[in-house]
């Protein structure tokens, strides 16, 4: 019993030493050549956007085709580094692009329990994405709403997997259908195509 403990603890070390380690190697990946071309038109709308002030940023939003959340974080950002240029708007979205490594290996974790060849090749197919890396260096919303999307996704499941066993009571009161909302509510308020993701949400629920 202690020595199989001992082996469950000694592989679960590894497995967290070993996410860490992907994710510090995506982290280096996408802070490489920040600065290899210059803001194109839909990063310069973004910095407009969040050097504006915030009553006057959530008034330009409200007749944009994006909602004001990551503007808003971006706002905060270059507020605290004292000014915009490229290295600081992006480096903005290489932080998201990495935090989107940890809980991609988490909504694996969630999906497929106890596959751990799944959470491997599901890590390591984000961290070497050329995609995500474009994106993860653009002072563009879209690593922010994916974020939120295996946020809810992940959630989601709990929440389906607890429906078995509880009432719709127990359910709604749980924190996977808390988490789920609060996922949810920030993704529409990052990007509206996320209405998209509840979609998918509710067609695969229902089946």
């Amino acid at each position: 019993m202690i020595a199989g403990n001992a082996r469950r603890g000694a592989y679960s070390a590894r497995m967290t030493w070993g996410v860490l380690l992907i994710v510090l190697a995506g982290l280096a990946v996408r802070a490489l050549r920040l600065t290899w071309q210059p803001l194109w038109w839909d990063e310069g709308y973004s910095i407009y956007f969040a050097t504006e002030s915030l009553p006057r940023m959530l008034y330009l939003t409200a007749h944009d085709i994006h909602p004001p959340l990551y503007y808003a974080l971006l706002h905060g950002w270059i507020g605290i580094w004292g000014g915009a240029n490229p290295v600081v708007d992006r480096t903005l979205s290489v932080l998201l692009g990495v935090a989107a490594l940890p809980l991609q290996a988490w909504l694996a974790w969630t999906l497929f329990p106890g596959r751990r060849r799944v959470l491997w090749l599901a890590l390591f197919l984000l961290a070497a994405s050329p995609m995500h890396l474009f994106y993860s260096q653009e002072v563009r919303m879209y690593g922010l709403a994916m974020l939120f999307s295996m946020w809810s996704s992940a959630a989601l499941w709990r929440l389906v997997e607890r429906m078995k066993t509880q009432s719709v009571r127990q359910v709604l009161g749980s924190w996977p259908a808390l988490s789920y909302l609060i996922a949810t509510v920030l993704g529409l308020y990052t990007l509206y195509y996320f209405a998209l993701v509840l979609l998918a949400h509710l067609v695969w629920a229902a089946i």
